[in-house]
């Protein structure tokens, strides 16, 4: 047992039950009271991943990751609903506060199921990626053959780390070799996003097979790699909106309770408290990995927003010197820029992590080696360094 006690399963889906009977409750007028459900729901959070843990190192990462979002979800979507329009579906017709309760129940699961807005109200249609326009059946089969290239990229990815002595358990630093081998840290975003994207894809397929959802509530997981070649565009565009509705209710009220204005240091203080809160919950992770606060998924967070910052300096000194068109040498530029930036920080976020152990747990399966070589479970060799 690695924490004080053992986690129990049953309070991460206690806490998805208390924020959708929250969200029902809240949708009633005058439900004052409402804040209330709050409580238990950062209770739980903080007991979860400050007194709790199993065996599985990389089970409780992700566990962590998702509670500590959960916790400002709640906060966003309970003790902040007063400061942001209502929420709404697309296409909604009656005020919420008039449906009767079974009906934002539903209305409540599916909010809780949509934490990209698709569909909804806050829906940030300028970062998402194209929706699907076919047939069920259509994007059924397209889903599938989506299923297949993830399942494999995962695949080759896991081979490609499991020979690389720097993603084991107590091996070398990713930066300990120079920068060819550095840039080997790109593995961990390549086999984050393969199993994100699979798990995303399979949910569709039973949402729409079921009819529950249609095709069109279903965009792609992740944006085009095209776009990656800003900061800006790689957290805004191209990687998972999942976040944005939380850091962005948060960063707003704070800069209206502080009362400021409408300017370029209010638009910079909301993006470092976006990645501060992103920072907070991906340190929880870190805490529950280890056990202690020796994570350091804040450097890694906050010195995001220290780059789209130097980035937008630039971009605006080149606007001002002339160069106000996007051409293929200036995307090359940005995405060179992108794969330094990304080569030189992730080393300082992924070591603790990998060298605690996240890098030999998990999904451990290869068919490709399986049908290779017959090793259908292969290991990593012993690390020595």
């Amino acid at each position: 047992m690695r924490g004080k006690t053992d986690t129990n399963a049953g309070l991460v889906p206690l806490l998805n039950l208390l924020l959708i009977v929250a969200w029902a409750q809240g949708g009633r007028d005058y439900a004052r009271v409402n804040w209330l459900f709050f409580l238990p729901i950062a209770s739980l959070c903080v007991y979860i991943i400050f007194f709790t843990a199993t065996s599985d190192i990389t089970s409780d990462y992700a566990s962590a990751l998702n509670v500590a979002q959960l916790f400002f979800v709640a906060s966003a979507t309970i003790l902040l609903r007063h400061h942001q329009p209502e929420l709404r579906q697309i296409g909604q017709n009656k005020v919420t506060a008039e449906m009767s309760f079974y009906e934002r129940l539903k209305w409540a699961v599916s909010l809780l199921l949509t934490p990209r807005g698709v569909g909804w109200s806050f829906e940030p249609t300028d970062h998402l990626p194209p929706k699907p326009n076919s047939s069920r059946l259509r994007f059924i089969f397209t889903q599938l053959k989506w299923i297949a290239f993830y399942a494999l990229m995962f695949d080759v990815v896991s081979m490609f780390i499991r020979a690389n002595p720097c993603f084991g358990t107590g091996g070398p630093s990713l930066a300990a070799f120079g920068w060819v081998w550095r840039s080997t840290s790109w593995l961990y975003i390549l086999v984050a996003y393969a199993p994100m994207s699979l798990l995303y894809a399979s949910l569709s397929i039973a949402s729409v097979g079921l009819g529950f959802s249609k095709p069109h509530h279903w965009p792609h997981l992740f944006g085009t790699p095209r776009d990656a070649y800003t900061l800006r565009n790689c957290w805004g565009r191209v990687w998972h909106q999942m976040l944005r509705k939380l850091l962005t209710v948060h960063s707003n009220v704070a800069a209206t309770t502080l009362d400021l204005p409408r300017n370029t240091f209010t638009t910079y203080f909301k993006l470092c408290l976006s990645f501060f809160i992103s920072g907070l919950i991906h340190y929880a992770g870190d805490y529950m990995l280890y056990q202690n606060w020796s994570g350091r998924s804040m450097e890694f967070f906050l010195l995001q927003a220290v780059g789209i910052t130097l980035e937008d300096a630039v971009v605006g000194i080149a606007k001002t010197l002339g160069y106000t068109t996007k051409t293929p040498l200036t995307k090359l530029l940005g995405f060179c820029w992108v794969f330094a930036w990304f080569t030189f920080c992730l080393p300082l976020w992924l070591d603790p992590n990998l060298h605690a152990g996240t890098g030999d747990q998990g999904v451990n399966l290869s068919i490709i080696l399986g049908i290779w070589k017959g090793d259908w479970t292969p290991k990593r060799a012993p690390v020595t360094v």
